[in-house]
């Protein structure tokens, strides 16, 4: 991986805007040299690669910026985040067993995408028990580097927005200890994220489209930054999007305490360079009655406070920039992801060593005397004993190597992708009307469950019920038979859903087991076993 430099760019941008920030990483505290944020162009797409990158080049050209290294993240939308329970795992065995248990938990497969994670949860003997997973397909981190390519630079890191913002929040010292609800208000996509103790408990992203700020209304091209003046109050438009954000920001609090029954939001924190802040701020306040105030990272940077308002949508630039200030502070790193080790490779090592040994004790033996040759005889007996304990340790690996490669592809067989599509469709309006905390997929007794599925009311776990048992593949197949569930009703009267429950579907037709391509990777992983 590159050496980080002294000088840092980092980029973050939207279907509206593009946030350039150039920062100085110490020990003690990010140095701001200079942040622009430049309004799109009407022809330029964000998610065309050349369009896009041409942009980049052209601001990098106005501020006479010379840097080939960039830092960039993925937004929310664009990426899969799970927390995954592990047993008690030491930390170098971690990085295979989170990727055994994502080949489980995400919607695609491992090999489309780069994964990486952030530890959660040790136990008093330091072992690992949870971990935050973080996974985001390989056509996005490509369509990002060739943005990067199309601007003359070359990614250094891979960030994640979600956890860009963490780093943000943390340099605010009164919301270290707090549950913090942060709200980072995009024109199109709402970025809500949960922080608690410096870590990130949860985030979700919300498609509420903010009106578009009038050409009347001056953007500042000419000075560093600049933010759009105060969406108008009274707008229609505005005041349905401020309703819908507060909706979304419920919802992401309900959705949480379905993982953390007992969490209570302490503080609410709104960013975002759209216009529409200020009202949501006072929208929130009335709502909710908590603790509430806008990113504000100028006394963090040592900058004017009259600067304040212009940084408030720099949060995960500012926080891709902060992230480099420890080692361990960039933990979410798609382009430099953490890995397992490659099977064997410590026996392997160790067998190394121990044949360097044996060589070494061979030729002082032959040139001791018989006291000296019986004593380093011994010892080469004892290294010899040694490496044939490791040998069958090693063969012994591989039993297990194989019967872990064996277990992947028992548990990948069942093609899920397109019995999901089928359960999707007949969902009833989903994240307003329905909302299904998880799917569990079963290879061994071919199903489907939904898990902790939350409705708004009754009648609609009804019309769920019977699209499901409606579903067919064609004009006569019918896909999955649905055991009656239970309808378990909520104790709290003012909850948003009424009710929830989990909701098996069970493959009628589960199809051929085993194929020919397995039977003969069952028979390689034999052949290797064998020459071993």
């Amino acid at each position: 991986m590159p050496r980080i430099p002294r000088r840092v760019l980092c980029l973050d941008w939207d279907k509206r805007s593009l946030r350039m920030v150039v920062a100085r990483p110490g020990a003690k505290r990010v140095e701001l040299e200079d942040a622009h944020s430049h309004r799109l162009p009407a022809g330029v797409n964000p998610d065309d690669p050349a369009a896009m990158g041409e942009f980049v080049q052209q601001m990098l050209k106005k501020h006479r910026w010379h840097h080939r290294l960039v830092i960039v993240d993925v937004p929310r939308d664009k990426a899969t985040i799970n927390r995954l329970m592990l047993p008690p795992t030491p930390e170098k065995e971690l990085a295979a067993a989170v990727r055994f248990q994502a080949m489980k938990e995400l919607p695609f497969p491992l090999d489309d995408a780069e994964i990486d994670f952030v530890i959660m949860q040790r136990n008093d003997d330091g072992l690992v028990g949870e971990v935050l997973l973080a996974a985001v397909l390989k056509t996005t981190l490509n369509r990002l580097r060739e943005t990067c390519s199309a601007a003359g630079l070359e990614p250094l890191r891979i960030g994640l927005r979600p956890y860009a913002n963490l780093m943000s929040v943390q340099q605010f010292a009164d919301t270290a200890d707090k549950r913090v609800l942060f709200v980072d208000v995009g024109p199109a996509m709402t970025e809500i994220d949960i922080m608690r103790g410096g870590l990130l408990a949860f985030s979700r992203a919300a498609n509420v489209n903010i009106p578009e700020p009038g050409p009347e209304i001056s953007l500042h091209e000419d000075s560093r930054m600049f933010t759009p003046a105060d969406l108008a109050r009274g707008d229609e438009a505005v005041s349905a999007a401020v309703a819908d954000l507060l909706t979304e920001m419920a919802r992401t609090m309900q959705a949480y305490r379905a993982t953390e029954p007992n969490a209570v939001i302490e503080h609410i924190m709104i960013a975002g360079g759209t216009g529409a802040e200020p009202q949501l701020l006072e929208a929130v306040e009335k709502r909710f009655g908590l603790s509430c105030g806008f990113f504000d990272p100028t006394e963090a940077l040592g900058v004017p406070k009259t600067d304040g308002t212009k940084l408030r949508s720099f949060a995960s630039s500012l926080g891709l920039a902060w992230g480099l200030r420890k080692a361990a502070g960039f933990e979410i790193d798609f382009l430099n992801p953490k890995r397992p080790a490659p099977p064997g490779h410590d026996l392997r090592q160790r067998l190394r060593v121990g044949g360097l040994a044996a060589a070494m004790v061979a030729v002082v033996v032959l040139g001791s005397g018989v006291t000296l040759y019986a004593r380093k005889a011994r010892a080469l007996s004892a290294v010899n004993g040694e490496l044939a304990d490791l040998s069958r340790a090693l063969r012994e690996k591989l039993v297990i190597d194989n019967r872990v490669q064996e277990l992947r592809e028992w548990s990948q067989w069942p093609v899920w992708s397109d019995y999901l599509l089928h359960v999707t469709k007949q969902a009833v309006d989903p994240g307003k009307k329905m909302l299904a905390d998880g799917i569990d997929a079963s290879g061994e007794q071919w199903s489907l469950k939904l898990r902790n599925t939350a409705f708004i009311e009754y009648a609609t776990f009804q019309e769920f019920r019977k699209n499901l048992d409606n579903m067919r593949l064609d004009d006569s197949q019918h896909v999955f038979w649905v055991p009656t569930p239970t309808w378990t009703g909520t104790k709290q009267p003012d909850a948003e859903f009424k009710g929830s429950s989990d909701i098996t579907l069970m493959l009628r037709d589960p199809g051929v087991k085993w194929t020919d391509i397995q039977q003969e990777r069952a028979r390689a992983r034999a052949r290797r076993l064998k020459e071993f």
